[in-house]
């Protein structure tokens, strides 16, 4: 009966663990699509309707909920007070995200509103067409690896249950 019970917990230990690995994909991807959501309501807003970036980010917070939501309203709120690239480098600091994806966030929010129409214009497409390639990978990340870190967590606690049955 021991062992039973300790089969049980390993089992639900072991597939928790899957689940979380699964989370982690599905987090990113959904925080790397709203800033890809942000990206192109920068493009629309700043090319056709002539808006000013606070303005567009304050449009883009009311209609959108998540963690990119929360972190702009953070990057927001330090812009309007101070340019501090410490405090615009925490803003992104999420723990879903890859270094490589933060670094990237970061430099773009630093480098965002510092150049003429032309080159911000140009400086967004490049970033819609980078963000793209991000997105592809990290939904292909998240529907192989996500689904394997899931799938195998209950395997190996099922495979526990059966050893010390």
């Amino acid at each position: 009966m021991l062992k039973l019970a300790i089969g049980g917990i390993l089992c639900f230990i072991s597939a928790y663990l899957g689940i979380t690995g699964k989370n982690y994909y599905d987090k990113r991807y959904k925080y790397l699509v709203d800033f890809n959501e942000f990206v192109l309501s920068l493009i629309d807003g700043i090319s056709y309707a002539k808006d000013r970036l606070p303005e567009i980010s304050k449009k883009y917070i009311s209609s959108s909920k998540g963690v990119f939501c929360k972190d702009l309203e953070k990057y927001l709120d330090i812009i309007e007070s101070t340019q501090d690239k410490e405090k615009i480098v925490k803003c992104f600091d999420c723990k879903y995200l890859k270094k490589s994806d933060r670094v990237y966030l970061t430099d773009f929010f630093l480098a965002l509103g510092k150049f003429d129409y032309d080159t911000q214009i140009s400086k967004l497409n490049l970033c819609k067409a980078e963000i793209e390639k991000t997105l592809a990978k990290a939904e292909k990340d998240c529907k192989s690896t996500g689904s394997l870190l899931a799938k195998l967590g209950l395997l190996l606690g099922i495979a526990i249950m059966i050893i010390l049955a």
